[in-house]
């Protein structure tokens, strides 16, 4: 053991003025909207990029990469694509709850999603 070591616990770190953002009970709300909203960009990130790079002259034939995840939610977005229902609603009330400005764009972001994914939804109830 070194002589000169310091035994003991280690020094506390003076108290912050306030909790981090994420623990609070607004950023709290954004993250759970966050999570909804996760599978819906999912879904949305390969089928843009297919469709950009269809018009592009660039992909001109299925491709194995881009095409299971937009499939796969295709097949599945009619059945539990009422699940964006609740998911818009809390995205709304998150929209009142959280104070920063950069929250609410991507709560309004989050919102715009599940709008979409329940027009989907419903159209393709609807035939």
């Amino acid at each position: 053991m070194n002589p000169g070591a310091r035994v003991g616990p280690p020094p506390s770190l003076p108290p912050s003025k306030s909790p981090p953002w994420v623990e609070t009970r607004a950023g709290g709300v954004f993250f759970v909207n966050a999570l909804l909203a996760a599978p819906v960009f999912v879904a949305l990130y390969p089928w843009t990029l297919r469709w950009v790079l269809r018009v592009t002259g660039i992909l001109d034939r299925p491709s194995r990469i881009l095409d299971p995840v937009p499939a796969v939610a295709a097949h599945f977005a009619p059945v539990v694509g009422w699940l964006a229902l609740p998911a818009l609603a809390f995205a709304l009330y998150g929209m009142r709850v959280v104070d920063r400005r950069w929250a609410r764009v991507l709560l309004a972001l989050f919102a715009v999603a599940h709008l979409g994914t329940l027009v989907y939804t419903v159209t393709t109830w609807t035939g």
